[in-house]
């Protein structure tokens, strides 16, 4: 007899959500595995963000079941998702703070404390460059936020995963605002994230940089998962006639 599959990081089944008549999440079940890339794809409205905002907990589901590595877990807020289950979301729209450095981003609302009132900046600064180090990035802890570029702001934002050892990383869009030189970039540290054994769900309209990572593609149609495809031999052209 063969070893038993190891459990997921997360199980997902029979999702829903509606708002209205509308059945914006409709009984969508799903395994997402540790140090695995899972891209998602699908067109306007087809319900990747509200799927997404469930796992996030900025939505609660209608019915359905989470599994978080084998026990069951109800996902009441995004507080409970990130401190608690170690889910971290990467908004398109980065949410970083441009007057600060890449230290203070990085521990941005979770700064470590001298005396339990301090920041202990010399600390932030410390174990910043330590995470900048291991994201094999040029970035200085001192720098400027809003002085950076789009890919190396991106670097900043998945750098808090890495920093607080969250255990699965939402991207939203992750290269669609950044110049074509800096994608390689990006791309190169999803990889480095599935190496560390996080999971990462990716979302992209841009096909190619999820051919280049992925290791299934979920497809999202009217609220479900229309099929899930393992990465081998696909061609945007698969991807595409999956969608429509």
């Amino acid at each position: 007899m063969g070893e038993p599959a190891e459990a997921p990081l997360l199980a997902v089944r029979n999702l829903v959500k509606t708002f209205g008549p509308v059945r914006a999440v409709d009984g969508v079940s799903l395994d997402i595995a540790a140090g695995e890339v899972l891209g998602i794809i699908g067109d306007n409205g087809a319900g990747k963000s509200t799927f997404l905002s469930l796992l996030t907990g900025f939505h609660r589901p209608d019915s359905g079941n989470l599994v978080y590595r084998g026990r069951p877990v109800r996902i009441t807020s995004p507080a409970v998702a990130r401190d608690v289950l170690g889910i971290e979301m990467i908004y398109q729209k980065l949410e970083l703070a441009p007057d600060l450095t890449v230290a203070e981003n990085l521990f941005l609302g979770e700064e470590p404390r001298r005396f339990g009132f301090f920041a202990d900046r010399g600390a932030m600064r410390a174990r910043a460059a330590s995470v900048l180090k291991t994201l094999n990035t040029k970035l200085k802890p001192d720098d400027i936020v809003g002085e950076l570029s789009g890919g190396e702001q991106q670097v900043v934002a998945i750098g808090r995963a890495v920093l607080f050892e969250r255990s699965m990383v939402i991207m939203d869009e992750p290269t669609a605002a950044i110049s074509v030189q800096k994608v390689a970039d990006v791309l190169d540290l999803v990889r480095r994230l599935r190496e560390a054994g996080k999971a990462v769900l990716l979302v992209s309209h841009r096909l190619e940089d999820l051919l280049a990572v992925a290791d299934r593609i979920a497809v999202f149609f009217h609220g479900t998962i229309r099929k899930v495809m393992p990465n081998e031999g696909l061609a945007v052209a698969d991807l595409v006639h999956a969608m429509f």
